[in-house]
């Protein structure tokens, strides 16, 4: 499950999940601090913003020369481009300091971020126990150009793939085409196929000569099928899949060219290590 559905609204499921930890660290911390007539309401946001922000400044570093040509985009925290690594050990280095220097808090403090990590650790491997059985690339009947009938896990089958799930109604859809159709040209390893939800190839057609794009593998899924199959209602979907047809990542949103160099440094990298496996 990639998202969850409240009506017509779509969130991302891990994004949730770290809004609804932080509310029980608010919540749980709170009740601890009533106790002691203290309030820990102030660090626990601050840990929780200061760490964001690190985790987001350290990833458009890494990525520097992606953002260069679009500044405004390093403001742009809905690309998802975050460095976990980085904001875990901002977040740590921050409790403990808070701890250190409010010991009247110290107490509420601890209690509220071990509450949250508790539920991040347990829905983390809720998912994975739930998830861990249907990493493999969902078998979808779509129709290629010429109306052809083929399984979309067949398609490329061997490289590493990245599929996007897209429509030509989607604003975010459009933008993040030109994106996709450079990183094609530069990622020639990894396969990269555009499957349309809902639409009809003549639509599909019209808009991708309008616009002047040339893509590999498109493919048309007119009842949508693809992204029900994986859990995911949000588009643009991008899944990112192995050369053993294992999903090992998703994005949910418009990809920017810092974030699917990420994503696609992660499928190259798998593939690298697998070979290197199969060399020993």
């Amino acid at each position: 499950m990639l998202t969850l559905d409240i009506g017509p609204l779509s969130l991302p499921i891990d994004r949730f999940l770290l809004l609804l930890c932080m509310t029980v660290a608010l919540v749980v911390g709170g009740l601890v601090a009533r106790q002691y007539k203290v309030s820990v309401a102030s660090p626990l946001i601050n840990i929780f913003l200061i760490s964001l922000l690190v985790a987001r400044i350290a990833f458009v570093l890494r990525y520097f020369s992606e953002y260069q040509p679009f500044w405004l985009s390093m403001l742009d925290i809905r690309d998802g481009g975050f460095d976990i690594a980085t904001g875990v050990i901002t977040a740590l280095l921050l409790a403990c300091y808070y701890a250190w220097r409010q010991q009247r808090q110290r107490r509420a403090l601890v209690a509220g971020l071990i509450a949250g990590a508790m539920l991040w650790g347990m829905t983390q491997f809720a998912l994975w126990a739930i998830e861990d059985k249907a990493q493999q690339l969902p078998q979808a009947i779509v129709a290629d150009r010429h109306g052809q009938s083929l399984d979309v896990s067949t398609v490329a089958s061997g490289k590493p793939r990245a599929i996007n799930l897209w429509a030509t109604w989607c604003p975010p859809c459009r933008r993040e085409m030109p994106v996709l159709e450079k990183a094609q040209q530069q990622y020639s390893q990894v396969a990269f196929i555009f499957v349309n939800q809902g639409e009809h190839q003549q639509v599909i057609d019209s808009f991708l000569q309008q616009e002047s794009l040339s893509l590999d593998n498109v493919l048309a899924d007119k009842n949508a099928i693809m992204g029900q199959l994986i859990g995911s209602r949000a588009l643009p979907t991008t899944l990112f899949v192995d050369a053993q047809g294992q999903l090992i990542d998703a994005h949910l949103g418009e990809l920017s060219p810092a974030t699917l160099k990420a994503k696609l440094e992660r499928v190259t990298d798998t593939m690298n290590e697998e070979s290197e496996d199969n060399s020993l």
